[in-house]
């Protein structure tokens, strides 16, 4: 089984890509996804990340808002590393055993954001970045995420930088066209990992 990651720069359409997997057949880990289980009262993060950031980011059932813990840790450095110091070795776990249950498949994808953030490059076997050009990335985020152009902007410039991004990764998807141009892409690498998994079996 190949393990396979999918990060990419801001809005350039990650989770449509892990969508378009999805539907070839191939399961995908969603990091942000499991990560929201911390939020809930009874997971083994929830009381360490009240620790770090307060009671007041709790609802009247006992679980985290997310808007409240934000607002605290995107404005302390110091609780916000503390904050992921809690939550990353927790999905790094999740994703291991959602790897070991894939283990007979051809290939088991995760969707990762912040892949290189975390330094997770070693988890995998290939990596697949999804990019856009900025002026894409840029309209996306004001029309998806209603940012004003100076928000979107900000976003942009607080990654690191796409080329660097582009160096690290093994396959690199550029979503700045249309759906149809995207799914011709993946159609084609998907072809490419099936080849490689039968010249591996003939080799053995």
């Amino acid at each position: 089984m190949k393990r396979i990651g999918i990060t990419g720069t801001i809005a350039s359409g990650k989770t449509t890509v892990s969508i378009l997997l999805k539907r070839r057949g191939l399961a995908v880990f969603n990091s942000d996804n499991y990560a929201k289980l911390v939020l809930h009262r009874g997971n083994p993060c929830h009381e360490k990340i009240i620790a770090i950031v307060g009671r007041d980011v709790l609802d009247e059932n006992g679980d985290i808002v997310p808007s409240r813990m934000a607002e605290i840790i995107f404005h302390d450095e110091e609780k916000r590393l503390a904050v992921n110091a809690v939550i990353h070795p927790y999905v790094r776990e999740g994703m291991r055993r959602f790897f070991e249950r894939h283990a007979e498949d051809l290939a088991a994808c995760a969707e990762v954001p912040l892949l290189f953030e975390a330094g997770w490059e070693d988890d995998f076997d290939q990596i697949i970045l999804v990019v856009c050009d900025k002026p894409t990335a840029l309209q996306r985020m004001m029309d998806d995420r209603d940012y004003s152009m100076e928000e979107a902007l900000a976003r942009y410039d607080s990654q690191i930088d796409p080329e660097i991004q582009k160096a690290r990764a093994d396959i690199v998807l550029d979503n700045s066209s249309d759906l149809k141009t995207l799914d011709r892409r993946i159609n084609e690498w998907m072809r490419e990992l099936r080849k490689e998994a039968r010249d591996g079996s003939q080799n053995t």
